[in-house]
């Protein structure tokens, strides 16, 4: 029995030794994105326009909004900088992994994303809708719209052109920069419609009076906003990020910027 026993203690040892090897190394190979920001000075957030969310102030042309405000105030508890860092939505997650800043802003989860980066929980919900001219497009519903003929703008490489590629069988879907260029391709005429999401849309018909909004049933795009950080860091980093959008929440914060960005009550305009 004796000669039985010694093989299997040797070998649940070696197994011991193997595991906390192993833990030791995935210890070595993370890395502590709080210790970067800090020994840096500077919490760099990667923007692209997206009202209410994230956009630059027309008079002194600094970034504002309700996800600028959760990472300003993240900036302020880790006693460091808050540095805004131009990108676009299609080079967001690349800008993000090639560490040009160390937090993406405003970004929606989807499966895809969450393979190449890590997501911190939602700050807000928000589905994609439809603006259109009043005078011009009769439609009520998706299913009316998506017609040939029919061109769709649509923010590149966002959730919103991904999810509309997805279900779009007949109308043109028009691919540009930003939220800027879509809404003048609107009101140029260029598009009959711009798919954005729906705080975005309800903003830009309630200062734009001719246009209205159509919310599919069923939904098209339903998912969280939230941001993302790189791959490979601590759990801990990633908890702190979580309880500042929490906190943000859930201290009357976000219901506050909600107000002062203007965002209204989206089936105001569906009429």
């Amino acid at each position: 029995m004796k000669l039985l026993v010694t093989p299997v203690r040797t070998v649940l040892t070696l197994l011991v030794a193997l595991a906390v090897l192993a833990v030791g190394a995935d210890a070595q190979e993370r890395k502590s994105l709080l210790k970067e920001i800090k020994d840096r000075g500077e919490l760099r957030v990667g923007y692209a326009t997206a009202d209410p969310h994230s956009f630059k102030d027309s008079t002194s042309g600094q970034w504002k909004g309700i996800a600028v405000e959760i990472m300003e105030e993240w900036a302020q508890e880790m006693g460091v900088k808050h540095v805004a860092v131009d990108t676009s939505w299609d080079a967001m997650i690349a800008g993000l992994q090639a560490g040009k800043y160390d937090v993406a802003a405003a970004l929606n989860r989807r499966p895809a994303r969450a393979i190449a980066v890590t997501f911190s929980q939602p700050y807000m919900n928000v589905e994609g809708t439809f603006a259109v001219n009043r005078d011009k497009v009769k439609a009520r519903s998706f299913e009316e719209l998506d017609k040939k003929g029919t061109k769709v703008a649509v923010m590149m490489g966002t959730a919103e052109d991904k999810s509309l590629t997805r279900v779009a069988k007949n109308l043109e879907i028009v691919r540009l920069p930003d939220q800027n260029e879509a809404r003048i391709a609107l009101q140029s005429g260029r598009v009959a419609s711009f798919f954005d999401d729906i705080s975005g849309n309800a903003k830009f018909a309630q200062t734009n009076k001719q246009y209205r909004l159509i919310i599919p049933s069923p939904v098209i795009d339903l998912e969280g906003t939230a941001f993302a950080i790189r791959k490979g860091y601590f759990y801990d980093d990633l908890q702190a990020l979580d309880i500042m959008v929490e906190n943000y929440v859930n201290t009357g914060k976000l219901k506050a910027g909600q107000a002062k960005y203007g965002l209204p009550n989206p089936a105001d305009f569906t009429k």
